[in-house]
């Protein structure tokens, strides 16, 4: 007769042959992936909140004007356009790298200005954001964070990039600032992201080259959103990826192993109020609208004419009034758009 303790006995030894069984097939199939990355999703936090308030949607672009690149133009010649941005009071402002200028546009009158040289040559303004009272210029002949008037007068450096990180050579090609003064640069020449502090200093490294999630292949747009997390354009892997405020990475948007990405080379980005996101995807000629919980929503493309459509998009802006501003490099011209909601 069995005792219960043999009986015991017996339960045990199976359980653990089951448990050892369990594991090894666990480890079999975490081995049989080898270093493919994971498939690319929107993260399921991004949905917890899914549904937007009625007016917040983005439905379309409404096509108002174009500032080409014609001989009669303050601004011709326009042979590099680049970087893209509104001041609250409807200021927009380009960068032209090539040519080595900074464009503004004065809301009230309508005419436009040009902003003064700096003392560092050769100035290759990338991209341009705006800080309360200033304009903030990222120089990549100088390699420096250059701030302006808003009236286009120059007023000082505030950040050198070959001082920022003195062991690594950092060239910065886009980047944004937000309402707390930290700022986020794409670094082209690491392929990583940098945070930095609102006292100028170096405050974190995220991502190094490669495939795999917080890995970048040409970084080459960035943006805070309104939850003080930011986006990436990680435009050789075909994707954007999210981080939260403290660096900390949180979903991958499009990529090569999702069967319905929109995207081909992301490059320029920006966010409107709501957190709903556009971008500007060069080789595709179109803008694209994602959601707030990053959905893509539509595509402007050739599709809308040919005034409206855009050839080459570099980069885009969200301003005042629902306006979009989109740098285009194929038609050297500057396309404004109006951001209709439902």
């Amino acid at each position: 007769m069995t005792s219960h303790a043999d009986l015991s006995r017996r339960w045990l030894v199976a359980s653990g042959m089951t448990l050892a069984w369990v594991v090894l097939a666990l480890g079999c199939a975490s081995k049989s992936g080898g270093d493919r990355p994971p498939p690319a999703t929107v993260d399921s936090e991004l949905d917890s909140h899914d549904v937007q308030d009625p007016g917040t949607v983005p439905s379309r672009l409404e096509f108002l004007y174009v500032f080409e690149n014609s001989r009669s133009a303050p601004y011709y010649p326009i042979e590099g356009i680049g970087g893209v941005t509104y001041a609250s009071d409807g200021t927009l402002l380009f960068s032209d790298a090539s040519g080595g200028r900074l464009h503004g546009l004065d809301p009230v009158n309508r005419e436009w200005f040009l902003f003064e040289q700096p003392p560092d040559r050769p100035f290759r303004p990338v991209d341009v954001r705006v800080d309360g009272f200033s304009v903030l210029v990222l120089d990549m002949g100088s390699r420096m964070l250059l701030r302006y008037e808003l009236n286009g007068s120059f007023k000082d450096r505030l950040l050198n990039f070959d001082f920022l990180d003195p062991v690594i050579p950092r060239l910065p090609s886009a980047f944004d600032i937000d309402r707390d003064g930290r700022q986020v640069y794409t670094d082209v020449a690491e392929t990583q992201v940098l945070i930095v502090d609102p006292f100028m200093a170096l405050q974190q490294v995220v991502g190094e080259p490669g495939p795999h999630r917080e890995q970048f292949e040409e970084p080459s747009g960035v943006v805070f959103l309104p939850d003080g997390g930011f986006l990436v354009s990680d435009r050789g892997n075909r994707r954007l990826q999210r981080f939260n405020r403290l660096g900390y990475f949180e979903a991958i948007i499009g990529g090569e192993f999702d069967l319905d990405n929109p995207l081909i080379a992301p490059q320029g980005v920006d966010c409107d109020s709501y957190g709903n996101v556009f971008l500007a995807d060069p080789p595709l000629g179109g803008v694209h609208v994602f959601s707030r919980q990053m959905h893509h929503l539509f595509t402007l493309g050739s599709e809308a004419g040919l005034m409206a459509a855009p050839e080459i998009p570099l980069d885009v802006a969200v301003g005042p009034d629902d306006l979009l501003a989109v740098t285009d490099r194929g038609r050297q011209a500057v396309l404004v758009y109006r951001i209709l909601y439902e």
